[in-house]
């Protein structure tokens, strides 16, 4: 089933190239004026009075994609607001987003799990407490033309990388594959147009992810791809914070991945409302609509998986973290990663204390919104 959702995925996003998109109205701001009048409304007098506590959330690239839709909703429909936070959203490379995190320049960020378990292991003061992605998320990517079709087909192969520390994310899934990193592979940092220099045949393979790849193919990059969750069930990133903000800030931990579980319930509930969202906050990025869609599509799929039932379980608390999930995630991470060992403490890696908060509000009111949210932007793509 989930060969199949992502080959129709997949799918769909080549057939809506023959849609050109518009150029959308920049949005954002009267949407976030909505939002915060929607907050106001919502709060007794004194608390609307109240000014918002500001946090620094890093992700870990740039912020210039339309997969990130659960934050944008956060921010554009209140959800932050509603819990007192103002959310500052910087994008940062390799493992400085955790650093920002571990030595309190940032508050909250969403690093790939090598870069939580290498943390770890250097005994940085920091933890998982929300898991973004449930699923690997991985995929690695290649021109329709270039012959390759198969794992196998990938020995002797170049890929591209945005930054040297990649390698160790998809390490483990290429094992499961059956590749030997180390000797039939060779990785080559290529920056941030790492995608260009694959479609140009310059390198052979990409590694990328669910979100990236769909809206890559949804701009014409002429990309097939074979997703990492066949080889290897592992989970994907989490969201993570310090020591000092669970001991000291609770509350804006809670107040977070509250907003957080909203955003991202509301993109279940209403992709194609996510994708005006997304699309209204990066007018410049030129996709169709049928592409902007399949792309929150990719996204529920990383955050609540294939299928009834695995997105049932995903659901029934949003955010949790699985233990055979991580078990996978931590043995197809040994050998990969200098003094990880396989009888690692988990509850040094991760924390559900805050998930039951994370969930406690009212889904239909969510669903309320998802469902009769008001379009800014879709009419410009169609």
């Amino acid at each position: 089933m989930k060969k199949i959702l992502v080959v129709v995925l997949a799918l769909v996003m080549v057939l809506s190239l023959v849609t050109a998109c518009g150029e959308p109205p920049a949005a954002p701001e009267v949407a976030e004026e909505k939002a915060a009048d929607k907050a106001e409304e919502a709060a007794p007098a004194e608390e609307a009075a109240k000014e918002l506590t500001e946090v620094t959330f890093v992700l870990p690239r740039t912020i210039e994609v339309l997969e990130d839709t659960p934050f944008w909703v956060a921010t554009t429909q209140g959800y932050w607001a509603e819990e007192g936070l103002k959310v500052n959203i910087e994008q940062s490379f390799g493992t400085t987003d955790v650093k920002m995190v571990a030595t309190g320049q940032a508050e909250f960020c969403v690093p790939g799990t090598s870069y939580v378990l290498t943390s770890v292991v250097n005994e940085l003061p920091v933890k998982a407490v929300y898991q973004y992605d449930a699923v690997n998320i991985w995929v690695m990517a290649y021109l329709k033309d270039s012959g390759i079709s198969t794992w196998d087909d990938m020995k002797g192969k170049t890929v591209a990388l945005g930054d040297a520390s990649w390698e160790a994310l998809i390490s483990p899934t290429l094992a499961a594959a059956g590749i030997d990193v180390a000797n039939e592979l060779e990785f080559i940092v290529a920056g941030e147009n790492r995608f260009v220099q694959v479609q140009e045949g310059k390198i052979d393979l990409l590694f990328s992810w669910l979100g990236e790849i769909y809206q890559l193919q949804g701009q014409g990059f002429d990309f097939d791809f074979l997703w990492g969750d066949e080889v290897i069930q592992t989970c994907g990133n989490p969201v993570v914070t310090s020591y000092d903000m669970i001991e000291n800030n609770p509350e804006i931990v809670e107040g977070f991945i509250r907003g957080m579980a909203k955003g991202a319930y509301f993109v279940y509930v209403n992709p194609e409302a996510g994708a005006d969202v997304s699309c209204a906050r990066f007018p410049e990025i030129d996709v169709s609509w049928d592409a902007a869609i399949g792309i929150q599509n990719g996204r529920v799929a990383q955050m609540f998986g294939v299928g009834d039932a695995t997105n049932a379980k995903m659901l029934e608390k949003i955010g949790w973290h699985f233990e055979d999930k991580w078990r996978t995630t931590v043995d197809g991470s040994v050998g990969s990663i200098e003094g990880l060992e396989a009888d690692i403490d988990f509850d040094l890696i991760y924390t559900n204390e805050f998930i039951a908060a994370a969930n406690d509000w009212d889904r239909a009111e969510v669903e309320a919104d998802a469902n009769n949210y008001e379009f800014t932007v879709r009419d410009k793509y169609q």
